[in-house]
Formats: structure tokens, C-alpha cells, sequence
């Protein structure tokens, strides 16, 4: 049991209130179902141009099953239990009512729960990680650990106080990672699972906001990558790296396109072979993420429909999710391409 170290309810009454004012503040559960990609029609799926999405989607979408599954049979175990032992006003739930209310509950512990690595007064990790969901902690927004300055996480969530399989003196902790301005809103990073864009959107509902040009911590890698396919073979690109077999790849697609001959070719795969990107496949990758880029922000053809399903609120948030998730990766690719060009094209240095 995790204790508050101040402020601990000091009964059952405010206990109560205290539930019922963070319910209050949870979003519409149709609009938040409309927010997860496990919920989404074919349609809406297909709009995102995203294959790691549909995939992530596939695996989600029976993982849901069978939890949702497991919990409709106990629950309708424990409404038969309980109305065998009323004698009149037996309630009466119908499963698709039941599986619902499932689907419900796990959107909000899906978009609300934390991960918490657990680790002992001198940094050592133990355990598994926790995944937890905590009323009040779960309204601290997110941003990237990933970059500094104006806009990254200035804080952290975690469990202190906890001892070697005893959760009785745990606390729930939230902790500046920085000095945090007065008015500044407290963000904390919620881990792998937001990164990349994708990924956060299957997660948490939510697309982040990357800020392309913003300062990066230098061990760390760039989170908003984007996919390239190139000759029938996906790759996930960064800004500031390119993939080693997208080089290779893309060598063999500038000598058809540049009609590079065989010696000029040598010379080329040469250099490839010795860790080097040069100018002219740089182009071709450049040129094949801009086609790319350029392809995500071209609008799909909407379905047939008997309904105008724009009046939907529910249609209209989950559409919205699947275009922020186009630019977002329109943006990255647009961003590859450039600083691809730069390298073939560098500015020259100013004389003195």
C-alpha cells in the first residue's frame, strides 16, 4: 500500500469525494476511444500512411481481445454470484454492455498509467518496472527527456521509500529534474512508450509535438523518426542519421538512375563500403524522402459512406489524430531530406 506522507484522507467520506472529483475530470470515454488506434475502422487506419502503426495495431487489437475477454467472463461470474443470492431486482447486463464498460476501464488504464522502474537509495534497479496508475499524478502532461531547454521534461515520477518486496512505507514522488520557472507547466517524460510518434499515439491517444530544431542531449537519439520505403524495403530515418542499409540500397538505385557507369560505380560502392555517404546517393535518398514526405500530406480519397460521418465528433478525433501523425512524420522526412541536400551541396566557407 502506498502512503501520502501529508494530506492522507482521514476517511472513507473524503476518500469518496477525492474519487469522485478525478473521475469528473477524465475525458468523454467515447472521444478517448475514438483517440486509440485499437478502436479505429480500416479506413481511418489506412489514412495514416503509417505500416509500423497497422502493425503495432494488429498485435494490440488481440492482446485487447483477450483481456477484455477474460475480464467479461469473470465479471458476468460475479453478477451471477450476486444475483443468485437476491431474491427479486436480479441485475441483468448484456455482454455487449459488459464488454464495453471492459473496454472502457482499459482505455483509462492504458492512457493513465505510468511506468516506474524501481531502484534501491543508491540507483540499483530491481524488480520489474511497475506500471502505475496514480489519480492527480496521471494529469502531468508529457515532453521529451531528449532535448533541453524550454519545452523538455523538468521533472520525474517515481516510487521512494520502497523496500525489498515492502510497499508499506512506498511513496508516490514527483521530482524537478531543473529548475522549473514560475508558471511553468511540470512535464515528465513517459518513457519508450512515447517514442516515436507512432508509438505514443497507440499508447496514449495523443500525437507529441516534436520540435525539429530544438537542442538534444548528445547520447541520446532523435525520437521522431519517420519510415522510408525504398525499393520494396521499410527503413526508419532521422533527421541527423541515415541507415547503413539504406545506403546500400539506395547505391544500387543511383547507378540506374544517374546511368553511372561501372568504374564511376566501383568508386562509389567503395566508398560506401568504407563508412561514407556520399553526394550522389545522398541525393537519391533526399529525392525518394521527399517523394515520401510530399505523398503523406496528399489527401486520401474518403470511403462511401451512407452517414456524413464529418458530424461525428468520434470520427472527427480520430481523423484528426491520423493527419497530426502524417505531418508529424511529413516533418521529420522533410527535415531528413533537407540536411541530406546540405551534404550534398554544403555552403562554401566565407574568406576573411
Amino acid at each position: 500500500q502506498l502512503n501520502n506522507s501529508e494530506g492522507e484522507v482521514q476517511n472513507e467520506n473524503d476518500l469518496k469525494k477525492g474519487r469522485e472529483m478525478w473521475q469528473s475530470m477524465l475525458p468523454d470515454e467515447d472521444i478517448l476511444r475514438a483517440s486509440l488506434p485499437v478502436h479505429w475502422g480500416e479506413e481511418i487506419v489506412g489514412s495514416t500512411k503509417c505500416t509500423a502503426l497497422e502493425l503495432a495495431i494488429d498485435s494490440a487489437y488481440f492482446a485487447r481481445a483477450t483481456a477484455v475477454f477474460t475480464l467479461t467472463d469473470e465479471l458476468k461470474q460475479v453478477l451471477e454470484d450476486n444475483n443468485d443470492q437476491k431474491e427479486d431486482k436480479k441485475e441483468k447486463i448484456a455482454t455487449a454492455d459488459l464488454e464495453r464498460k471492459c473496454h472502457d476501464a482499459l482505455d483509462i488504464v492504458q492512457t493513465r498509467a505510468c511506468r516506474v522502474e524501481r531502484a534501491t537509495e543508491d540507483g540499483a534497479q530491481w524488480g520489474p518496472p511497475l506500471r502505475i496508475l496514480a489519480p492527480i499524478f496521471d494529469f502531468i502532461n508529457h515532453a521529451s527527456s531528449r532535448i533541453t531547454g524550454q519545452g523538455s521534461a523538468n521533472a520525474e515520477f517515481g516510487v521512494e521509500n520502497e523496500q525489498m518486496c515492502d510497499m508499506h512505507e512506498a511513496k508516490l514522488v514527483v521530482r524537478a529534474l531543473r529548475d522549473i520557472d514560475e508558471g511553468e507547466e511540470v512535464l515528465i517524460d513517459y518513457g519508450d512508450s512515447a517514442r516515436p510518434a507512432w508509438r505514443c499515439l497507440t499508447s496514449y491517444g495523443f500525437v507529441p509535438d516534436y520540435d525539429l530544431n530544438a537542442d538534444t542531449n548528445d547520447e541520446e537519439p532523435i525520437e521522431n523518426v519517420a519510415e522510408l520505403w525504398m525499393n520494396g524495403l521499410r527503413f526508419d530515418v532521422d533527421p541527423n542519421s541515415v541507415p547503413y542499409d539504406l545506403v546500400e540500397v539506395a547505391a544500387a538505385q543511383t547507378m540506374l538512375d544517374y546511368s553511372v557507369d561501372e568504374d564511376e560505380f566501383a568508386k562509389e560502392e567503395e566508398e560506401i563500403e568504407n563508412g561514407m555517404l556520399t553526394p550522389l546517393v545522398a541525393r537519391t535518398i533526399a529525392d525518394r524522402a521527399t517523394e515520401a514526405a510530399v505523398n503523406l500530406v496528399i489527401e486520401t480519397e474518403e470511403g462511401d459512406s451512407e452517414e456524413d460521418v464529418w458530424d461525428k465528433a468520434e470520427f472527427v478525433q480520430a481523423a484528426s489524430l491520423a493527419n497530426r501523425l502524417r505531418w508529424s512524420q511529413h516533418e521529420a522526412l522533410m527535415k531528413f531530406a533537407k540536411n541530406l541536400r546540405e551534404l550534398c551541396n554544403p555552403e562554401p566557407e566565407e574568406e576573411d
